[in-house]
């Protein structure tokens, strides 16, 4: 990719409504603002159907205080580590697939705990590939998901999530190893009573 619509080439700043070019800054602002809206998700619960189109208003929420762009469908080729993400002409079709499927696995609710953990990693590596914003898809997909989780009933605390062991597995996965994912995953389901999710770093995996 030689060319970024989205960011300033100047600066390698995404290009954003408060007009910040200086990396350390937005680093901060971007945190800052995310993880506000983040807490508010967790609090006031954002109503949909679990599809592509549901991500996309998490998405909104979570960064339209910074991007004129938020909650829309990234029109630039992505990988991470030599691995391609989606491609953007394949956005839609391939979510139709990913979030039919967990319509007719009933959006995992009335699962066991170890059978609701296998369908989650699975679900997770399938938007993890899906990638389907310039920026800030970790974070959406972490809502999401927490607030998918819930409705289930199970509660999924990212507030434990080691970044590191999230991006190795997120590698492996990749490489269609999802045991490491899931071993991840494992760890942070419980059936407690939820809390407010920890405010991420932007520097998190699949941010």
């Amino acid at each position: 990719m030689s060319w970024d619509p989205y960011l300033d080439l100047r600066t390698g700043v995404l290009r954003n409504r408060l007009g910040i070019t200086d990396p350390a800054e937005f680093a901060r602002v971007e945190a800052d603002f995310t993880s506000a809206r983040i807490a508010q998700l967790w609090r006031h619960p954002l109503p949909g159907d679990y599809d592509l189109a549901h991500l996309q208003r998490f998405h909104q929420v979570i960064f339209g205080d910074l991007f004129e762009w938020a909650g829309q469908l990234r029109t630039v080729t992505m990988g991470k580590g030599g691995a391609l993400f989606c491609d953007p002409g394949d956005l839609v079709s391939t979510a139709v697939r990913v979030f039919g499927r967990l319509a007719e696995d009933g959006h995992l609710r009335g699962l066991d705990r170890a059978a609701f953990v296998d369908k989650l990693t699975a679900l997770l590596t399938e938007i993890n590939f899906l990638h389907p914003f310039r920026e800030g898809n970790g974070r959406s997909q972490r809502a999401f998901l927490a607030q998918l989780s819930r409705e289930a009933g199970h509660v999924l605390r990212w507030a434990g999530m080691d970044p590191e062991a999230n991006r190795a597995a997120s590698r492996a996965a990749r490489g269609g190893d999802n045991g490491p994912l899931r071993a991840m995953l494992e760890r942070l389901v419980d059936d407690g009573p939820g809390r407010p999710p920890a405010p991420r770093s932007p520097s998190d995996h699949q941010r």
